[in-house]
């Protein structure tokens, strides 16, 4: 967060960016960021309503509103630890699976799970391409841009490309799950019990294998979670476009999709990137297509209020709620 202030400070000026506020219609403001919150909000539950169909339809039965306060926690989780490329995942993971003894549970959840950070990536990728190629017909690129828009798409593909591999490639997923027992049998210095974990992992891996296979054998259950999954995806994206309404500014959509696919590849780096830097990022961006520095942070700032403190508190509250639960089923 330092980071993002200093920036703002050498190479914005807080002055340019009091005058944008200065400009700002009180009550224009207050409708599209309000707009800009309930759009926040609105994309954590349809895509909590993405997984819960997943769910269903492996005959995982979990109320929504607990896979609700999952996604909201996993959600709190991602911003906390800066890799959200599987933090988010586990967390609900260990969630969904506390206290659940089934055979092949846990396999058929990890299938659930990839098959939701399949079609979040494909959505983000289908927008990310379209968007791109706008801007390449209405804007003269900069190279930065160009190099970014093929580094990001060619990373989500190649990901996409390596979890579908995974899926149905049974054998492979065996070698390296072996593999990554070994290691950890080395680090622990022989103290794990190797083959105890191998036949579970085993079971698992084959119940995850049949999770996918049912769904692969009825794709029409995954009509649901696809529409539910673009509304997310588009809710997300708007909550990058209202606020430039809110603050009086009309930018293309087309640069809103670049800008938003761009900093959600950056948040989903596997290695610590702290507060400011997406923020940098951000702002950045929206000056390379013309956009007053002054208006780009601003706006900047006050999208990652929303999709980061406003999330990060609704994922602070639910892990709260979660727990004051897990006390009272203590307790009596």
């Amino acid at each position: 967060l330092i980071i993002f202030l200093l920036y703002l400070y050498f190479f914005v000026g807080f002055n340019a960016i009091l005058n944008v506020i200065k400009e700002v219609d009180p009550l224009v403001y207050s409708f599209y960021y309000s707009l800009t919150i309930a759009a926040a909000f609105l994309s954590l539950i349809f895509f909590a309503l993405t997984w819960y169909d997943l769910l269903e339809g492996l005959s995982i039965h979990i109320n929504f509103k607990s896979v609700l306060l999952y996604c909201l926690i996993a959600r709190f989780v991602d911003l906390l630890l800066p890799t959200e490329a599987v933090s988010g995942e586990i967390t609900r993971l260990y969630l969904a699976s506390k206290n659940r003894s089934e055979e092949g549970f846990i396999g058929k959840l990890t299938a659930s799970l990839v098959i939701h950070r399949l079609l979040s990536m494909t959505v983000t990728l289908v927008g990310l391409l379209l968007g791109s190629v706008y801007i390449f017909f209405q804007y003269q690129v900069p190279s930065l841009i160009s190099n970014l828009l093929v580094a990001v798409s060619t990373g989500t593909l190649l990901t996409i490309v390596f979890l579908v591999f995974l899926s149905v490639k049974v054998e492979i997923a065996a070698k390296i799950v072996n593999w990554l027992l070994i290691v950890a049998h080395k680090l622990s210095k022989s103290r794990l019990d190797i083959e105890k974990w191998r036949i579970k992992s085993m079971k698992s891996l084959q119940a995850f294998h049949s999770g996918v296979s049912i769904i692969r054998k009825n794709s029409k259950n995954l009509l649901k979670p696809i529409l539910y999954t673009v509304i997310s995806w588009f809710l997300h994206l708007s909550t990058y476009h209202t606020v430039f309404y809110a603050l009086g500014f009309h930018i293309s959509l087309s640069v809103s999709i670049v800008v938003f696919s761009i900093s959600v590849a950056v948040q989903t780096i596997p290695i610590g990137l702290p507060v400011g830097l997406v923020e940098i990022v951000m702002s950045t961006l929206y000056s390379f297509f013309n956009i007053d520095l002054s208006v780009s942070g601003t706006a900047t700032t006050l999208i990652r209020v929303v999709t980061f403190w406003f999330e990060l508190f609704i994922g602070y509250l639910a892990s709260q709620w979660i727990g004051i639960k897990m006390f009272m089923k203590k307790a009596y």
